[in-house]
């Protein structure tokens, strides 16, 4: 065959095409499950760094067996809840991470973490998921038993810029909503990111947005809101439970005896 003809080339290139598709699906269905593992690692490292635990996975012989068995550990329980509230009965909450999107559209199986740290004290771990100005903005929320109180925040992004809104996933930032309060007077009050260095100073409900990243910080804002927002009937079922629990509980009776003084008349 003529290797200047019309006819080669077409046929060199097609052959090309096919070979090279060929390797890459077969390169892209091989590392699938390595793919996949290495996403659920992430997302557990996500869940316990915002409970302040999985701290030494960068110095552990192996990251990946450091993250599960400490997961292991402190993850104690998951469970997925709807719109009202209610705990769904089947659902995987681990597997809802998949799809936040989709999964806070329909609100139909919302995923909740239960931790339980070395000194005892219970905490509820809740993702959220936004937009931010160029992409994807996500995060994890660690909340006091009360699920009032925020414990810890882990928070990410797609393609935020560098210096600006990617700042939003630095600890820096991040630190400032420990502490911080979701409701005012018994109603949601969520967490606002306000303008300006010094801006959120004695107000539990807001932090300090990124200098420069207004669009990246009001997507955050926006997320909190909304997801949080989501929660709300399962965190008010949560501690109207705990206070039921309190009534019932029974009252212990004292044994102390009163002392009479015996004198002589």
């Amino acid at each position: 065959m003529n290797k200047n003809s019309n006819t080669y080339i077409i046929l060199y290139a097609t052959i090309l095409v096919v070979v090279v598709a060929a390797v890459l699906s077969f390169a892209a269905i091989s590392l699938k499950p390595m793919q996949q593992a290495n996403i659920r690692i992430e997302k557990m490292s996500a869940i316990l760094s915002s409970i302040g635990e999985g701290k030494d996975a960068s110095s552990a012989p192996s990251k990946d067996a450091y993250i599960e068995t400490q997961y292991a550990k402190y993850i104690v329980a998951s469970f997925c809840v709807d719109a009202e509230g209610n705990e769904v009965q089947g659902a995987d909450a681990f597997a809802a991470l998949d799809n936040l999107p989709e999964v806070f559209a329909l609100k139909s199986a919302m995923p909740v973490f239960v931790a339980k740290l070395d000194d005892g004290k219970t905490l509820y771990v809740v993702p959220t998921t936004g937009k931010g100005l160029w992409g994807a903005v996500w995060g994890y929320i660690a909340l006091e038993d009360n699920c009032d109180t925020i414990y810890g925040v882990v928070l990410d992004h797609k393609s935020e810029t560098p210096g600006l809104g990617a700042e939003i996933a630095t600890p820096k930032f991040t630190e400032q909503f420990v502490g911080k309060q979701l409701f005012k007077d018994g109603k949601f009050q969520s967490i606002q990111l306000t303008k300006g260095v010094g801006s959120s100073a004695g107000n539990p409900y807001a932090v300090d947005a990124v200098s420069g990243g207004t669009l990246t910080s009001n997507g955050v804002s926006a997320m909190f809101k909304n997801c949080l927002g989501d929660y709300v009937p399962f965190f008010e079922k949560h501690n109207a439970a705990k206070v039921k629990v309190l009534m019932l509980a029974p009252v212990e009776e004292s044994n102390n005896e009163e002392v009479v003084d015996q004198t002589n008349n």
